[in-house]
């Protein structure tokens, strides 16, 4: 690859615009698994936010890579992790009553970039299990130490910064979801699984709600509102794109050769119906009424 294609790939917005196209998968997915009493936000509150119906809030960021290899795995520095958890406790410092705030929302970065043993991780797992908050601490104070990266240290330290007590508050709310890169596939298997129809259906309707989906993320914002969903909203504003699933099939057309009388005009039913004036005489519609006829005696005498 020469110098020139390097800074061309390096500027390219391609990764970008896929990381974007990754986030409204999700919110997609999401929006399909809402109960009675929800709402889901995009870009509102975080990446993605769900109301649940208790009065709790469910925080999501969306991480996506296009690395390959090795370079896919969520390091234990990984920057785009660090980052997310900063954020997240600046969420929490920014509330007067930031135990409350903590009670009231879970945390959930979704990516598809893989574990791969993942010390902060590990950490977070075993915290899950015994619930000892100076141990996971001290993990975090190590990795701090560990790297030269300032910006990522200032990170780190702000995730310390918010204090043991509330640190172990966050961390029990605090999910971490790798591996997340079939997407598409999971939302096709979630329509697959509530209409119960065939491939072809199904990405009928996927490409329809994908598309309805976008044009209102672009709508809202474009003026100035909020893309917000409720559960009801979703089913008012997308559920025309569910409506193929329940189309039925139009009747196969059967091509019936028939053979036309001699003397046309002589049938009974052509004869009452010159008599009462429905057709004239010499008519061409003499040639149409008697082939439906015949197609339809036909057709009766086959399937019946």
């Amino acid at each position: 690859m020469t110098i020139a294609n390097k800074i061309q790939e390096q500027h390219t917005a391609g990764p970008i615009a896929i990381g974007f196209d990754y986030q409204i998968y999700l919110f997609m997915s999401l929006a399909l698994e809402l109960d009675p009493g929800e709402k889901i936000g995009f870009e509102v509150k975080d990446d993605i936010y769900i109301d649940k119906a208790d009065g709790t809030t469910i925080l999501y960021q969306a991480k996506h890579t296009v690395q390959q290899g090795s370079n896919k795995n969520l390091t234990t520095l990984d920057s785009d992790l660090w980052k997310t958890l900063s954020n997240w406790v600046d969420f929490i410092k920014s509330n007067k009553d930031n135990s409350n705030f903590i009670e009231k929302h879970s945390f959930i970065l979704t990516t598809n970039k893989s574990e791969n043993n993942n010390s902060f991780l590990n950490a977070l797992l075993l915290f899950k299990k015994d619930n000892k908050t100076d141990t996971v601490l001290n993990k975090i104070k190590e990795l701090k130490a560990k790297t030269i990266d300032k910006t990522l240290k200032k990170y780190i330290q702000n995730v310390i910064s918010i204090g043991q007590r509330k640190l172990g508050a966050f961390l029990t709310k605090l999910t971490i979801d790798t591996d997340a890169d079939e997407i598409i596939e999971k939302i096709k298997n979630q329509i697959s699984k509530s209409t119960k129809q065939n491939k072809e259906k199904v990405d009928a309707i996927f490409n329809s709600l994908y598309s309805n989906l976008q044009s209102a993320k672009y709508t809202d914002i474009k003026n100035r509102k909020t893309l917000e969903i409720s559960y009801k909203d979703f089913t008012k504003k997308f559920g025309r794109c569910f409506i193929v699933a329940f189309e039925t099939k139009p009747l196969p057309k059967r091509n019936v050769p028939v053979l036309l009388p001699d003397d046309l005009e002589n049938q009974l039913f052509i004869k009452q119906l010159i008599d009462i004036g429905e057709i004239q005489s010499s008519s061409k519609d003499i040639i149409n009424f008697t082939t439906q006829m015949l197609k339809f005696l036909a057709l009766l005498t086959k399937y019946t």
